[in-house]
């Protein structure tokens, strides 16, 4: 199978494609291996390689799961796989092997997925880029010398560069979405709870955390969400069930929609003119597909918000670097790079009043949007406030934490998207807009809390109105193969 027409099926056609016997599973294997051998050099996207398990499963595969010996990457962040490592980008976590799956990795097997290989990422997602001192720089094939972006960079650029359909994406402040931006693809960010955090969590990263994929096409996404979605064992709480099949959503009209716009950040801050094109032109399309798009945005506590969730994040990180820490046996100030030893150092000198104030501040933040959300289909944004970065840009000094909590959560890089994990509110990367230099930047839709329908629905008209699964980086298999 030559890796030009092995990279033009998205996840759903290439399972057809294996189910209707057009292309044999071992073939579909072979040039997905020989896809990730030609890209990886060029990007540095394998954190594990995982091809001989893959081999392995692909004896047993079931024929009649949805996505049938279609090839997959899982980030090496929180999805454990039972037998392979789970090293999290870090120093810390050398030699950690899963001792059993995550209960959403249990879904992708039973899905079908054959993962292939697990994906380089920031050191424990910390970073909006993915240049760990463990596994190196990625890079994105857009632009050899900029970011794919964080923290699922790896699977980011595989997917972009046409090595896999779809892979596995987390996102705790934006780590779906950035590099969704970053990399031109579609990355939806789920409603709190929509898949499972079992089964040892109760909610991944106090609630923040979100486990899906980025995918080339808005129908990938679907699918997968409809074959993974849904409570586990023992869950604390859950997201409402959707109405129908996230797939059927793809194909019903669009009913006109309220969608507002806001090109500037929460707190009235300016924006990179790159990224306000790139909003403006998908407001357009909006508009010209028939919805109402006028200004407007959420209005909430921005500077409590932003104090709420430095505390509450780096409490939690802080509380589980001690907790490897103990488990490993490591140092570490020695074994965690400076400005994550920083943050663990920040998040332990934190008070319980601190920690429950955060908390309290969160609730307000989310009862606000709530309300914004009356009189809002959608929200449409920035996923970033400039363009990708370049290689090294993004806390480059070790010492200045102050320097990356701006960068990582706000005006400076990226203050649109971490309001949402706390809100727990879906929210989606579209890949519309192609800048001057050559970089895609992704425009951010949100949506009501529970609703990936809306999203989806209005995500797939967008689509086809501007098809995007045509475009292709500099670095794809489709050229290097």
């Amino acid at each position: 199978m030559r890796l030009d027409e092995y990279s033009s099926f998205d996840a759903v056609g290439l399972a057809a494609a294996i189910r209707s016997g057009e292309v044999g599973d071992e073939e579909v294997l072979d040039a997905a291996l020989d896809a990730l051998d030609a890209v990886h050099p060029l990007l540095n996207v394998v954190a594990h390689d995982l091809r001989d398990t893959a081999r392995d499963e692909l004896r047993y595969r079931n024929p009649d799961a949805p996505f049938s010996g279609v090839p997959f990457l899982v980030k090496d962040l929180s999805l454990e796989m039972a037998g392979a490592p789970n090293e999290a980008g870090s120093r810390l976590m050398v030699g950690n092997v899963s001792k059993r799956d995550h209960n959403l990795m249990s879904r992708f097997r039973t899905s079908g997925f054959l993962t292939v290989a697990r994906t380089t990422t920031a050191e424990f997602g910390a970073q909006l880029n993915c240049e760990s001192a463990l596994t190196g720089v990625t890079r994105n094939p857009w632009s050899l010398d900029h970011t794919p972006g964080g923290s699922s960079g790896g699977s980011a650029a595989s997917v972009a560069a046409g090595v896999v359909a779809v892979a596995h994406a987390n996102d705790g402040i934006g780590s779906i979405r950035v590099p969704a931006s970053n990399c031109g693809l579609f990355g939806l960010k789920l409603t709190r709870q929509r898949t499972p955090s079992g089964p040892d969590a109760g909610e991944t990263q106090g609630g923040r955390g979100s486990e899906f994929v980025v995918s080339r096409t808005v129908r990938d996404s679907a699918a997968i969400l409809d074959s993974v979605h849904g409570p586990d064992v023992g869950a604390p709480n859950w997201a409402p069930p959707p109405r129908r099949p996230y797939v059927d959503e793809l194909s019903n009209p669009v009913k006109k929609l309220r969608i507002a716009v806001m090109t500037h950040t929460y707190s009235g801050a300016e924006v990179h003119p790159d990224c306000v094109a790139a909003v403006r032109a998908t407001a357009a399309l909006c508009a010209d597909l028939g919805h109402v798009v006028d200004e407007a945005a959420p209005v909430f506590d921005w500077d409590a918000y932003r104090r709420a969730i430095r505390i509450e994040a780096f409490s939690n990180f802080s509380a589980g670097m001690r907790y490897f820490a103990g488990v490993t046996g490591r140092d570490l100030s020695s074994s965690l790079e400076p400005l994550n030893v920083l943050a663990v150092q920040e998040g332990a000198s934190r008070t319980l009043d601190e920690y429950l104030w955060s908390i309290a501040a969160y609730g307000t933040t989310q009862r606000a949007i709530g309300a914004f959300f009356e009189d809002w289909d959608v929200l449409l944004t920035p996923v970033l406030s400039r363009p990708t970065a370049r290689i090294g840009g993004l806390g480059v000094d070790p010492t200045d934490l102050e320097q990356y909590w701006d960068e990582f959560s706000g005006d400076a890089y990226s203050p649109f998207t971490g309001v949402f994990n706390i809100t727990g509110h879906p929210a989606a990367s579209l890949p519309l807009y192609i800048n001057d230099e050559g970089l895609p930047i992704g425009s951010q839709l949100v949506g009501r809390f529970g609703d990936e329908s809306t999203l989806l629905n209005l995500s797939a008209q967008l689509e086809r109105a501007q098809p995007w699964i045509g475009l292709r980086p500099p670095v794809h298999v489709a050229t290097l193969g």
